[in-house]
């Protein structure tokens, strides 16, 4: 699914970005059944033009880190989850034909485009990094390496877990100051909604984000979900590529 407008004029023809659905297989080498999960990101990965082997992922732990790969890092942990980049949530790159990668199963991804370098990002945001905000810390090692411009920048937001099915500790109001929600007693995390905060609070313009607000525990039929499945969860991909 490709996750900017390609009718809008922002120089999209520059780029690639998708996420998949569960229909695509397990992208994952990992987490759930990952025995046709190659296969599968060969498939979804060649419909959008890119080439598989030359995928970069991480060795995401919930964090915010953000790494700046080149070709060098190409088919880091494109065939085996050994080879993927150790410790990071997120990537950034100015190179083409590099398509970075997050894998998620109810936690955020995001997408980030600077039409003017070009340069792009993509961020894996559960809500461990978006407490650290890993948003923030993107678009800061966007204008530290590309002197990126947060009114320029686009962003997408894939699937996720959204405030209707997100039910967290009442005690999460201390480590978040806006983004939680009260039902019957209840607090419930709007984890895009935090997310798009802080993005603004950067300098992005809201309007520049887009956020198709997919569920993946309401429409668990389509996408993957840990809080729904737990340990059997597959995962998705969300990808971006220079061209």
């Amino acid at each position: 699914m490709q996750i900017f407008n390609p009718q809008e004029k922002f120089g999209l023809e520059k780029i690639v970005a998708a996420f998949s659905s569960r229909l695509d297989g397990n992208m994952s080498l990992c987490f759930g059944d990952t025995r046709n999960a190659l296969a599968s990101r060969k498939k979804f990965l060649s419909s959008i033009g890119i080439d598989y082997k030359n995928l970069v992922c991480a060795k995401q732990v919930h964090g915010k880190k953000i790494e700046y790969v080149t070709q060098a890092n190409q088919g880091s942990g494109a065939l085996e989850y050994d080879s993927s980049v150790m410790d990071t949530d997120g990537f950034i790159t100015d190179k083409k034909n590099v398509p970075v990668a997050v894998l998620t199963a109810d936690c955020l991804s995001i997408f980030i485009y600077d039409s003017l370098i070009p340069a792009i990002a993509i961020l894996h945001a559960g809500w461990r990094s978006t407490e650290k905000n890993i948003s923030a810390e993107a678009i800061k090692a966007m204008q530290n390496r590309f002197n990126s411009k947060p009114e320029e920048l686009l962003i997408g937001f894939g699937p996720s877990i959204r405030s209707c099915c997100f039910e967290v500790e009442k005690d999460f109001k201390s480590n978040f100051a806006f983004g939680l929600l009260k039902k019957n007693g209840r607090v419930f995390m709007d984890i895009a909604l935090i997310n798009q905060r802080q993005l603004v609070d950067c300098g992005v313009k809201k309007e520049n984000i887009f956020d198709p607000a997919f569920c993946t525990f309401c429409n668990n039929d389509d996408f993957f979900s840990f809080r729904k499945e737990a340990q059997t969860a597959g995962r998705l991909i969300s990808v971006v590529m220079l061209k």
